[in-house]
């Protein structure tokens, strides 16, 4: 049952990952957020972007392309969780 528990955590870390890169390349390349898939596309991110609000500066600028350093800063997060994820799943599928 707990590795059933971890599984599920784990494909809902790289589902959420996932979200975050498109979301990343969704502002990179301007799209419009009239468009229905890239709307939902960052607002369901959103709300795991938020949490991470503060704790770097909202932006960086370079040339004219702007990259949201939040974003990265919860991709970062998230990646960590998905590989302790990992590391569990693997540990249990050896028993």
């Amino acid at each position: 049952m707990f590795k059933l528990l971890i599984r599920l955590a784990y494909f809902a870390a790289i589902f959420v990952e996932g979200l975050i890169i498109l979301r990343i390349i969704l502002k990179l390349i301007n799209a419009s957020l009239e468009n229905t898939f890239a709307s939902w596309v960052v607002n369901m991110s959103s709300m795991f972007i938020t949490p991470f609000d503060g704790i770097v500066s909202s932006t960086l600028q370079i040339n004219k392309i702007e990259i949201e350093l939040t974003s990265l800063v919860a991709l970062l997060f998230y990646i960590i969780a998905a590989f302790v994820l990992s590391e569990l799943l693997k540990s249990f599928s050896k028993e």
